[in-house]
């Protein structure tokens, strides 16, 4: 019986942590989505086609790692160039 306690608690905390991964991917990926299309827009006077596209891979990419490994965070490199291409572009 003891056995069948621990198992349920280990599935407990285990759904926990799946619970935690979602919600964080559903605060953070909408955000990315949000960047992706302010880069996305067509002309940007000032701003190259390969710049463009290398800001637009970066946020690809942090969004497909995201989707693919629910653990990932964004770490805090990563979070300040989103802020520093969301205030680039934004302008």
């Amino acid at each position: 019986m003891s056995n069948k306690l621990i198992d349920i608690l280990d599935d407990e905390k285990k759904v926990d942590k799946l619970n935690e991964d979602y919600h964080y991917r559903q605060s953070v990926v909408p955000r990315l989505e949000k960047l992706k299309n302010l880069i996305w827009r067509e002309e940007i006077p000032g701003i190259t086609n390969d710049e463009q596209d290398d800001d637009l891979n970066f946020v690809h990419d942090l969004r497909a790692d995201l989707k693919n490994y629910p653990q990932h965070r964004v770490t805090s490199i990563e979070m300040k160039e989103c802020n520093k291409l969301w205030k680039k572009y934004k302008s």
